[in-house]
């Protein structure tokens, strides 16, 4: 067994265990929403691809969501790490949306896949979007505890 350090608790985990965490960090709230960004990562299957993944998953929200329009999609590397963004938004009218995931595969070992999205109205991205930018840009894999 191994502890576990996470914020605010500890936690004794078998030495097969992964660590599959999802981050949500909130800001503070404007036009009634609190504008968030999620952290999470997965293990990457073989012969993973960035570009695929992201492709794949701007495909599956063009389906899955209201009035989704595509607003920009980049591919590109940060360092060593492979990575790619998009932004897009969905909903209509004052509950319309404004997302941005950006993909990162780590060269760690084990190698990681992050995904972070920033969600917040369309109406107030005037504001967050920069907040989001810089904590986005701050992200930085590292194999502190990794699991």
């Amino acid at each position: 067994m191994s502890e576990f350090q996470g914020s605010g608790f500890s936690i004794e985990l078998p030495e097969n265990c992964i660590d599959a965490s999802s981050y949500t960090f909130v800001l503070e709230q404007h036009n009634g929403f609190s504008a968030n960004l999620t952290i999470r990562f997965q293990l990457p299957t073989e012969g993973f691809s960035v570009s695929s993944f992201v492709d794949e998953q701007v495909s599956s929200l063009r389906t899955s969501l209201d009035s989704f329009a595509l607003i920009h999609q980049a591919n590109g590397k940060r360092g060593e790490i492979e990575g790619a963004m998009f932004v897009y938004e969905w909903g209509q009218g004052s509950g319309r949306f404004k997302q941005k995931q950006v993909v990162m595969l780590s060269n760690l070992e084990p190698a990681r896949v992050y995904i972070m999205t920033s969600t917040d109205l369309a109406i107030n991205a005037d504001v967050s979007d920069p907040v989001f930018e810089q904590m986005m840009r701050s992200f930085a894999p590292n194999d502190t505890q990794l699991w």
